[in-house]
């Protein structure tokens, strides 16, 4: 739905409504360019005003259980699948990779001639290419976060890179122009999936920045926590790595940690869900494999040498998980007691 036509059928719903209560709210706006509202996209309620359905998998949530405290821990949730899902899913798929994300002229105008920035700054927020600001070249972060709601939010068709990219332009996350009109630390993954899959956990690096010690995943807590865990106990969680730079510009990326990796939390190379994986390949990859791909562009390989980031180091770790409903809390239990003995561990 375009924007003339759904401010239209908003202003149409604001003329029928009896008790002045406003429906043009950004809520609603988004709830009308997603097409079938943010509640039904995780779950699929029927009506609003039915009781919350249950998260994927949550079958006890939806039972009588008080929803406080002292209610006893609910099952976890069905384990990722991954092969099912078709996963990774490459930024450079041509089903979706030629997608802008950004409209680079359309920013520098808007940095420039609005905000009031020299050209040259204005230039420098964006690397230019050849063939634009797509998914094939911007769209790491995008393509994991849509990893993580292909594996934990039911939606037919199934989320993607393309469908990711054009939710979150929609609803003013980010826009062509450079425009972002969402609350301050808004969670894109939460809204999407109307709270079912929420940010939990994460632990930041700054990797290549002044005074910053480089951390790897076997000295990360929270990855070595995570791959402490029996595999059912990780059914609940995904965890998101950065690697590269901490400037996000040119030489950062963004993956998920598979979770059927079997490695020790003592190996620094565990195997990924690597948007950079080149289409032709299958089998295992492993997170040294990322960096080598990465690195092929000279420009990130520089930014890389200047900074000195290492090929298993990481920037930081993202833990998206489950939302318990019938509790109201995240399903992290047995993550949270892994991190917190991995911190006391190192007397963190």
């Amino acid at each position: 739905m375009r924007l003339s036509a759904l401010m239209a059928s908003m202003k149409r719903s604001d003329e029928r409504t009896d008790d002045g209560d406003p429906t043009a709210t950004r809520r609603a706006f988004l709830a009308g360019v997603v097409g079938v509202g943010v509640s039904a996209l995780a779950v699929g309620c029927e009506a609003p005003t039915q009781a919350p359905c249950p998260a994927a998998g949550d079958a006890a949530a939806a039972s009588d259980a008080p929803h406080d405290g002292g209610a006893p821990p609910t099952s976890a949730g069905p384990r990722p699948e991954v092969a099912a899902a078709a996963l990774p899913y490459r930024q450079d798929d041509p089903a979706w990779g030629a997608d802008l994300m950004w409209d680079r002229d359309l920013v520098i105008r808007a940095e420039h001639e609005l905000n009031g920035a020299t050209l040259a700054d204005a230039r420098a927020l964006l690397r230019a290419f050849d063939d634009g600001n797509n998914i094939a070249n911007e769209g790491c972060l995008l393509t994991a976060l849509a990893m993580v709601l292909r594996l934990y939010v039911p939606h037919s068709p199934p989320w993607t890179p393309r469908t990711l990219n054009a939710a979150a332009q929609e609803a003013y996350y980010y826009t062509r122009c450079g425009l972002s009109m969402t609350a301050l630390y808004a969670d894109l993954v939460s809204e999407l999936s109307d709270g079912a899959v929420q940010l939990a956990m994460k632990e930041e690096y700054l990797a290549g920045e002044p005074g910053w010690t480089p951390v790897h995943p076997n000295t990360s807590a929270l990855v070595r926590a995570y791959r402490s865990l029996r595999p059912a106990e990780r059914a609940d969680v995904l965890l998101l790595l950065k690697t590269g730079t901490y400037d996000d510009t040119v030489a950062s990326h963004y993956l998920l940690l598979h979770p059927d990796d079997e490695g020790s939390p003592d190996d620094a190379n565990p195997t990924v869900l690597d948007p950079a994986m080149p289409l032709d390949r299958t089998g295992v990859w492993r997170l040294r494999d990322s960096a080598d791909a990465i690195t092929q562009d000279p420009d990130i390989a520089q930014a890389w040498v200047d900074a000195r980031i290492a090929p298993t180091q990481i920037g930081g770790v993202w833990a998206f998980a489950r939302w318990d409903r019938a509790r109201a809390r995240p399903r992290v239990a047995a993550l949270a007691r892994a991190w917190a003995l991995e911190l006391a561990s190192s007397g963190g």
